[in-house]
């Protein structure tokens, strides 16, 4: 990629990284959650959670992350940790449905080992999350 400013100036720089798709199926969980299948979720699996408190959370090695859900009219919130500190409260609903849509994400200077974890918040009348897991650059 090339920059260039109302100055004339230029600045060139490239980034490479390899995506690393993590499923649900592989995070650790606690509380309950349930498989749901369909062409439209990555993997064509997903894992759904309306219990208060459940969790996922993934360890993995690498320098950007983002999370990937499937979002509604009756999707709620959840916390996400980093590294065993909360960073963000992200809320899922949308006025329309979307499936594999990276909802939250980090970066950090250079790869490294990271653990996310996610935290079904329970909203009051749609406490709904549902996960397609997390993609990391290495």
């Amino acid at each position: 990629m090339t920059a260039h400013d109302r100055a004339g100036n230029t600045a060139s720089a490239s980034v490479a990284g390899t995506p690393v798709i993590l499923q649900e199926s592989s995070a650790t969980k606690s509380g309950t959650w349930t498989t749901k299948s369909s062409s439209s979720y990555l993997g064509g699996k997903s894992y759904t959670s309306s219990s208060k408190n459940a969790s996922l959370s993934w360890t993995f090695t690498g320098r950007s992350v983002a999370w990937t859900v499937s979002r509604a009219t009756t999707s709620g919130q959840a916390h996400i940790y980093v590294d065993g500190t909360k960073t963000a409260t992200v809320d899922l609903k949308s006025s329309t449905t979307k499936y594999r849509d990276a909802i939250w994400t980090k970066t950090w200077s250079g790869s490294a080992k990271h653990t996310v974890k996610i935290v079904v918040v329970g909203t009051s009348g749609r406490p709904a999350v549902t996960t397609d897991g997390i993609v990391y650059l290495k």
